[in-house]
């Protein structure tokens, strides 16, 4: 998935020599470069951009790298660079031994869960629980289904939309860690949430 917008904007000016095209990298959603690049091309000469705010443009059948500043770039481009859709997001968070209950330092990166949410126009949410290998597959899949519903419902506590948010248990399938059985590894105690 691209992780910026490239954007060709068709200007006409009244005087001077007139500029048909300009093309713009811009910086993904959260304001951030990200891979990738865009050739412009008039069939004779070519211009790579690959920062973001490298600019080209086409006048009078040739194309050539220009020079905009991110502040008018930002003004010639405002609908596009509104009208950009967030990134999916992925988080992890880790839950107590044998419990639903998040430890400390995910308590607070559950904050960073919500406020990726919070601005979303429209999303969509999947959380899946799992468990290490400590007690038996039967425990473990209805502990990874708990650890789940407990990350949905403070989730919804929160105000986020409840039929927006699936879940799922994957008890001691898809560990983290690989381990073998009656293995106590915190790292493998999480739900993984995947925000879109």
């Amino acid at each position: 998935m691209p992780r910026r917008v490239f954007v060709g904007l068709a200007l006409l000016l009244l005087t001077g020599c007139p500029r048909q095209e300009l093309f713009v990298v811009l910086p993904n959603a959260y304001g951030t470069p990200g891979a990738g690049a865009i050739t412009v091309s008039d069939g004779r000469s070519s211009t790579t951009l690959d920062q973001p705010f490298a600019a080209a443009e086409a006048r009078q059948g040739a194309t050539a790298a220009v020079d905009v500043a991110p502040s008018d770039a930002r003004v010639i481009f405002n609908r596009a660079l509104a009208a950009r859709p967030m990134l999916p997001r992925h988080f992890r968070l880790y839950f107590e031994l044998g419990r639903d209950e998040l430890t400390p330092a995910s308590l607070q990166e559950y904050a960073k869960v919500f406020e990726d949410i919070k601005p979303r126009l429209a999303y969509e949410i999947e959380v899946i629980g799992h468990t290490d290998t400590l007690a038996d597959p039967g425990f473990n899949q209805r502990l990874s289904i708990s650890r789940a519903a407990a990350i949905r419902d403070r989730l919804v506590r929160d105000g986020i939309a409840p039929k927006a948010i699936s879940i799922a248990g994957r008890g001691e399938f898809d560990l983290l860690i690989p381990t073998g059985d009656q293995v106590a590894e915190p790292r493998n105690r999480r739900v993984e949430i995947a925000v879109r």
